[in-house]
């Protein structure tokens, strides 16, 4: 079952698929990153990529983010992070889009502009830490002092070749959390 943990939505019940296919992002997961943000989420601008049923940016919006765009490619998630958002009564301040996060990218910038937060949680097993820190950077989606913050498979190597740093890493299981800037 996924919770929102915080802020004017605390505790309410967020619908998700059946199935073991989906792998929501723990509360230990969700403490840590917004633990780590504390105030900077509140008036936030936030993109939320691989978004599956809306659960990072949910979280974000009941403590005080100004907007999140969430991007997932699947429409039966994405039928349920529009649930999920008209349950919390985040209409207003979310855009839900469908397709290819790496096909979508490249025209977020240009309607949306930056962000003050990027949080991408893709399937673990496909191994896309390197490429999502490549195109977050190539189509300079993070604002001046953004954080870009992946959940990744333990076995999803930081190669260090890119213009991000990285500011912290936490370790969940076979779960990490990588912190850029």
């Amino acid at each position: 079952m996924i919770r929102v943990l915080g802020g004017t939505s605390r505790g309410r019940k967020l619908h998700g698929p059946s199935g073991l296919q989906f792998r929501p992002a723990t509360g230990r997961v969700k403490e840590f990153i917004f633990s780590f943000l504390g105030e900077k989420i509140d008036q936030a601008r936030l993109l939320d990529l691989f978004a599956g049923t809306g659960a990072i940016g949910i979280e974000a919006l009941s403590r005080g983010a100004r907007e999140v765009v969430f991007i997932d490619r699947s429409s039966s998630s994405m039928r349920l992070l529009k649930k999920n958002i008209g349950m919390c009564h985040f209409l207003n301040r979310a855009d839900p889009l469908t397709g290819d996060v790496f096909r979508v990218l490249p025209m977020v910038h240009k309607k949306y502009g930056c962000f003050d937060v990027v949080i991408a949680d893709p399937p673990f097993k496909a191994l896309l830490r390197e490429k999502i820190v490549q195109i977050v950077s190539q189509n300079r989606l993070l604002q001046a002092g953004g954080y870009l913050i992946i959940e990744h498979d333990i076995r999803d190597a930081d190669r260090e070749d890119h213009p991000m740093i990285l500011q912290k890493q936490r370790r969940f299981g076979d779960c990490i959390v990588s912190i850029y800037t």
